[in-house]
């Protein structure tokens, strides 16, 4: 004997349009509902790599081209043998004809499968020695041309043309922005005497000075003319007027992994 019993199914209160037909021995029940369409994850072009904002963004453009020999920042009369160093380097660098290029803004950091990478915020990618870096450098933006800065040519222009912007940018005086380059660098980066130095790395992005970040924290890693390394500037570990931004180490070995230096990029512009 067969039992009828009652059976209900709650829909939706907005559920429009609701049909119903038998499929072999059930009913099919089929309604329409607005639902909120998910909103699409767009991202920033600036953080694109390779696109013109992103280069912008972490790779601005050094215009050494526009350095000279009547330059306003060679007028300087050096005030010590660091400062009378450094000026001899950037003639030499400007009488050898320099090129335009792009340099780092703030750190590299290492992302999760171990590239290179930058982002504001992260930890600096210390640790590596020269060898790797020269070879994770080409292997970043092969399109532009990447590698490791010419400590000659390339550095003693970015310093010049830092120096510029102490001046225009940040109020410097000439003496001061030769000072705080090649003589005590502590306010213009984080070193143990710096302002609120904390004695350890700070993130990436940090300390903006001009166009730049990360100008102490970390010694960078650039490459020689003759096929070896340097070490540039000097980090959270040492003092201002110890390391300051325009020192250079050549006796650098290219095989050990240094706690305290990271690479210092460049691209073609």
């Amino acid at each position: 004997m067969k039992k009828t019993i009652t059976q209900k199914t709650l829909y939706p209160n907005e559920a429009e349009n609701l049909r119903t037909r038998v499929v072999g021995k059930e009913v099919e029940v089929s309604y329409e509902i607005e639902v909120e369409e998910p909103q699409s994850q767009e991202v920033s072009p600036e953080e694109i790599k390779g696109t013109k904002e992103w280069l912008d963004k972490y790779f601005p453009v050094v215009h050494a081209s526009t350095l000279s020999m009547d330059d306003e920042i060679l007028k300087h009369e050096p005030e010590t043998e660091n400062q009378a160093d450094v000026k001899e380097r950037i003639v030499k660098a400007i009488k050898s004809g320099l090129q335009d290029f792009r340099a780092q803004r703030m750190d590299p950091s290492l992302d999760e499968d171990g590239n290179i990478c930058y982002k504001a915020g992260m930890m600096p990618a210390v640790g590596k020695n020269a060898v790797w870096w020269e070879i994770k450098a080409k292997e970043f933006l092969p399109e532009k041309e990447s590698r490791l800065g010419l400590t000659e040519e390339e550095r003693d222009a970015f310093l010049a043309l830092f120096m510029k912007e102490l001046m225009e940018e940040c109020g410097y005086t000439i003496s001061d922005a030769w000072k705080a380059v090649c003589d005590q660098s502590k306010d213009i980066g984080h070193y143990m005497d710096s302002k609120n130095a904390n004695n350890d790395f700070e993130p990436t992005g940090s300390r903006k000075v001009g166009r730049w970040n990360d100008l102490g924290n970390t010694c960078k890693i650039t490459k020689n003319k003759a096929g070896g390394f340097s070490a540039v500037g000097g980090g959270c570990g040492s003092f201002g007027g110890e390391y300051p931004l325009a020192d250079v180490d050549r006796k650098f070995s290219p095989s050990v992994n240094y706690d305290n230096c990271l690479g210092w990029l460049v691209l073609s512009v």
